[in-house]
Order: C-alpha cells, then structure tokens, then sequence
C-alpha cells in the first residue's frame, strides 16, 4: 500500500484490485446480501450493520497492533 491507496479498494470485473479506488457502497451490499442470503439469515442487513458491535472502532481508532 501507498498514500492514497483505499483499505477496501475498488475490484475491477477480472478481480484486479484498485488501490487509488473505494470499493462501492452497491458491492459491499450486494456481498452483504449473498452471505445473509445463503447463510439463511432473514432480514434486511446494510452498511450500517457495521457501525455497531465495534467494526468501526476497529478500523479506526483501535491501537496499532490489536
């Protein structure tokens, strides 16, 4: 990784990844839904599932390290 590379990059159609590039709100949902989906989980689940529970914490304010 380089200044400016994404922590969840853009994955082009031949799954390539791109650094300079956020992976989009619509692919991280539809990811969402394909794992609650063949987990047989009901309901409806977004993005916002992932500011609880400590994923944010985690990924932004945790101490290098842990």
């Amino acid at each position: 990784m380089v200044d400016g590379d994404f922590i969840f990059p853009a994955i082009g159609t031949n799954s390539v990844l791109k650094p300079c590039k956020p992976i989009s709100q619509d692919a991280v949902q539809k990811w969402i839904s394909e794992v609650t989906t063949g987990a047989r989980i009901e309901g409806t689940f977004t993005t916002h599932c992932f500011h609880r529970g400590g994923a944010q914490y985690w990924f932004m304010y945790a101490p290098v390290g842990q």
